[in-house]
């Protein structure tokens, strides 16, 4: 045999096995997924799942996107293998649309370990996809697969440690994210009565209970509630619910003197404290005694453990809700926000000594209603409309007409008379007539004293030292003079 034949022998010989161990590597790549529909699937690295949902919507999957020889892209396929087999196929494809947009820009194709300088670029892609990255890469960090850098694994973890650092551009990040940051009105409404329906039912204890609705009804930070004592909780009046919340400031630097956040408690954690602080009515404990006991940690815990043993589910990830007590402090943000609320009255709000990351907040905002999808978009028109309801002249037209437990009756122990009704028996925790005036289903009596009522609010707003209560007010106003306006317009058409 001449030297050129055993040459191309070899040559072939190299080229076989070297097919051979990527044929043995491809078939180690690729992956037999049970959807939820029970259908199985072939996915593999680099190759686009063509596929169509079961009502024929089609919903590629963009595993072309991962290069099988990347580390920091196979953990993102491990990742996406795990979601086909949990989540719906729309969910997948719209995370795999994310993650090409962000691999496609700039050298992110080419990274092996995710740094502060990819995460940063996320904010350079469609507003609507960049929701969906963070939580496939805690999903990276949770499976404790490679392509991390430490940082970033600390951001995924520590999101709120991150409220300054990158001067506050993080929050972008932090409250657009669907598994850590601002809650939808979907979401809340089903954690509200996964927590009214277990205390009801004795699987929450009343000390539980109400630490939880006290970081709902504020949003302030663990270590602002564990510096509460007694004392700070101050009851004007039990049977009106008035209650008053002493809350300190928890930063700034070369502060001596304690500086507090005074503020009114909404009508649910107002009744509440009234309830868990009548067991110390008969004890000899001082007042100066905190008013729950634990380290900041140990209560952040205790909220994240009490809620996520109830049946809350999100739509928007097809699962339970991930609960956590700074998500009820990026979701007050936000919807201050969106009720108008300016960044000064914001950052007090929030307790912030400056507007610095007030700004990202706002900058959030046009990402929040995208990602959220229609969820999120339709509690913004919620927050931001006035009145929505049917005007009635007499409560017999009202759609529950006969049903005492229908009329409006907070404001009829102030004047005598009655507002209006309530259109549906859903369990509601708002405060009585203010929400009721920006509530679709709420039924105002035409000829109800209306000008009474707005004097009212008008003098409450002067009085009232909390912005975001002002500005529900404001909302309240609107919707009062919108009724007024039906009201006049029908009388001179009849005159």
């Amino acid at each position: 045999m001449t030297l050129q034949a055993r040459l191309k022998m070899a040559t072939t010989t190299t080229n076989s096995l070297s097919a051979s161990i990527a044929c043995t590597e491809a078939k180690k790549l690729k992956k037999e997924i049970v959807l939820l529909d029970g259908r199985l699937i072939n996915i593999s690295p680099g190759n686009k799942l063509t596929i169509h949902d079961r009502d024929g919507k089609s919903c590629p999957v963009y595993f072309d996107a991962l290069d099988e020889h990347n580390a920091f892209q196979l953990s993102l396929f491990t990742c996406l293998s795990s979601t086909l087999a949990t989540h719906s196929l729309s969910y997948n494809s719209t995370i795999s649309k994310a993650l090409s947009a962000w691999l496609a820009h700039g050298n992110n194709k080419l990274c092996e370990s995710v740094s502060l300088k990819e995460i940063s670029t996320i904010f350079e892609i469609k507003p609507s996809y960049r929701a969906f990255i963070i939580p496939i890469l805690r999903r990276v960090k949770e499976y404790s697969l490679p392509g991390l850098s430490e940082d970033v694994a600390d951001f995924l973890e520590n999101d709120h440690k991150w409220e300054q650092k990158g001067g506050g551009s993080y929050y972008t990040l932090i409250t657009n994210d669907p598994e850590k940051g601002a809650l939808t009105n979907q979401e809340l409404h089903s954690i509200h009565l996964a927590l009214n329906h277990g205390y009801a039912s004795k699987h929450v204890s009343l000390y539980a209970f109400t630490l939880c609705w006290l970081f709902i009804g504020t949003g302030v930070r663990p270590v602002q509630v564990c510096r509460m004592t007694r004392n700070d909780v101050i009851i004007h009046d039990k049977a009106g619910m008035e209650v008053t919340l002493r809350i300190p400031l928890a930063k700034g630097e070369g502060v001596i003197t304690n500086e507090y956040w005074i503020r009114k408690a909404p009508t649910v954690l107002a009744e509440c404290l009234i309830t868990y602080l009548d067991m110390y009515t008969h004890a000899e404990t001082p007042k100066n005694e905190p008013l729950f006991q634990g380290a900041p940690g140990d209560l952040s815990i205790l909220v994240t453990q009490t809620l996520a043993g109830l049946p809350t589910y999100s739509e928007r990830l097809e699962g339970p809700i991930h609960i956590s007590p700074y998500r009820f402090r990026y979701t007050m943000a936000t919807r201050a926000l969106a009720q108008g609320a300016s960044d000064a009255e914001v950052a007090r709000l929030l307790t912030h000594r400056s507007t610095s990351c007030i700004k990202f907040y706002r900058a959030s905002m046009p990402q929040l209603q995208k990602p959220i999808r229609q969820a999120l978009g339709k509690e913004m028109d919620y927050f931001a409309s006035a009145f929505q309801g049917r005007l009635i002249e007499h409560l017999d037209e009202a759609s529950r007409a006969g049903d005492d437990e229908c009329v409006i009756a907070d404001y009829l122990r102030l004047t005598g008379e009655a507002l209006g009704a309530c259109g549906t028996r859903a369990e509601c925790h708002q405060h009585a007539p203010i929400a009721c005036l920006s509530c679709p289903y709420f039924e105002p009596l035409i000829n109800a004293p209306w000008e009474t009522l707005m004097v009212t609010l008008i003098e409450d707003q002067k009085v009232e030292t909390e912005p975001r209560i002002q500005q529900i007010n404001h909302n309240a106003m609107a919707a009062i003079q919108q009724i007024m306006a039906v009201r006049d317009s029908r009388f001179e058409a009849v005159v």
